[in-house]
């Protein structure tokens, strides 16, 4: 997943605005993905309904902060950080945004389906 700013200023994930009937993602109930979330900016990466763990950032090993499951991933200006997000077994539409709110309201949400 890629957050951005695009070249009209607004704050983007992979290059769109939120549009709630567009998923970026389907995935299992009860399955654990490894995502990749890079970032222009430093954005608090926040994912509903679904826990994740930092396997990596840069590919160098995640810091003492990174440990354990989380709901939510500071991801730093230019960072790659690798991720292990395990969904719930509750199926249906859900969000991941940048937990700024002002990036919020601005529209850097997504939907993603457990199917």
């Amino acid at each position: 997943m890629k957050f951005h700013r695009g070249s009209d200023g607004a704050w983007l994930i992979n290059g769109r605005m939120f549009d709630p009937a567009y998923s970026h993602a389907d995935v299992p109930a009860g399955s654990t993905e490894l995502w990749t979330v890079v970032s222009d900016f430093h954005h608090p990466f926040h994912i509903h309904n679904a826990t994740i763990q930092v396997i990596s950032r840069d590919g160098n090993a995640p810091g003492p902060y990174d440990q354990g499951w989380k709901d939510t991933v500071f991801v730093n200006k230019g960072e790659r950080a690798h991720l292990a997000i395990r969904f719930s077994n509750y199926k249906g539409r859900y969000v991941f945004h940048c937990h700024n709110l002002e990036h919020e309201d601005m529209g850097m949400m997504a939907t993603f389906r457990i199917t």
